[in-house]
């Protein structure tokens, strides 16, 4: 093992599991999605209206079961709904897609590409990209022993 304090941060615990070197634990990736809808009492549509919403969930999410990642991934459908296609929300259950944009090759050659800057839909997963970095940075914790 290294010469570290343990238990190590998440960074340094896949840092050292990838140099080939043995952690203080594996590794644990639980890749949570709107799992955190449930753990902040709101509705899937609720939870993924706002950036803060998947942020609050994703972190407590974390610290509820002590995994070693943050899982920015909204829902399936968003690049559909970016290019302006439907999507369906359930109760309890994924976002899903609504009736197909595309319905024929020709379709195709009238997609836009979505302007990100642009798009709510993507604004929301890059704010919460820039706040989950912003509150999930931990300064390590390295000492000679």
């Amino acid at each position: 093992m290294s010469k570290r304090e343990f238990p190590l941060t998440s960074m340094q615990r896949v840092l050292t599991a990838i140099g080939h070197k043995e952690p203080d634990r594996v590794p644990f990736f639980l890749l949570v999605t709107m799992h955190g809808a449930k753990e902040l009492g709101l509705s899937i549509r609720e939870y993924f209206s706002k950036a803060e919403n998947v942020v609050e969930g994703q972190l407590r999410l974390r610290a509820k079961y002590r995994h070693d990642s943050i899982y920015n991934f909204f829902y399936a459908p968003l690049e559909i709904e970016a290019f302006g296609g439907e999507i369906i929300y359930q109760d309890e259950a994924p976002v899903n897609s609504g009736i197909p944009m595309i319905k024929n090759f020709r379709d195709i050659k009238n997609l836009e590409v979505p302007n990100i800057k642009k798009s709510p839909c993507l604004q929301k997963v890059l704010k919460s990209s820039q706040m989950l970095k912003e509150k999930s940075v931990m300064k390590p914790r390295l000492s000679v022993l």
